[in-house]
């Protein structure tokens, strides 16, 4: 089966159109990873690099060892691709750029031996929910967006 997904980053410098099947969807919790965007672990899916068309601004490359390349965006710094000198031709893309990323569902979770104790699911889900920002409208969250605008 096909797909046509489209993403882009933050600040809409860097569009992606991705015409393929994508494979090897997985939460990563290596550190480089974690580093890399900031987060306790990053969500990627592959696709052939012959699969992804690119549109506006080049992405910028880092290398985050010998053997691996980390596009984002030199505008807003949107972590956006890996690529593994070992498979030069296989891409993996962070699938929550993605214009629609429920399209997609994670599959497995990977470098578990890495992961931070406090991102385990029964540690996550005694966490309390709020459906925007926690305690929303006070000088302290004033950052967050108003009402029906996308968050900074």
């Amino acid at each position: 089966m096909s797909h046509e997904l489209s993403g882009s980053c933050l600040c809409g410098a860097i569009h992606y159109l991705v015409r393929g099947r994508p494979s090897y969807i997985t939460h990563c919790h290596c550190a480089s990873c974690r580093k890399a965007s900031g987060a306790a672990f990053v969500t990627w899916f592959s696709v052939r690099v012959s699969e992804v068309e690119w549109r506006g601004d080049p992405l910028a490359i880092y290398h985050s060892s010998a053997a691996v390349q980390r596009g984002f965006c030199p505008r807003c710094g949107s972590s956006l691709t890996y690529c593994h000198e070992s498979d030069p031709a296989e891409l993996d893309i962070t699938l929550a750029s993605l214009t629609q990323p429920e399209a997609l569902q994670p599959e497995h979770h990977t470098w578990w031996s890495s992961h931070l104790s406090w991102a385990e699911a029964h540690a996550l889900a005694r966490l309390p929910v709020h459906a925007r920002a926690a305690g929303e409208g006070s000088q302290r969250h004033a950052h967050e967006p108003s009402a029906g605008s996308a968050p900074d």
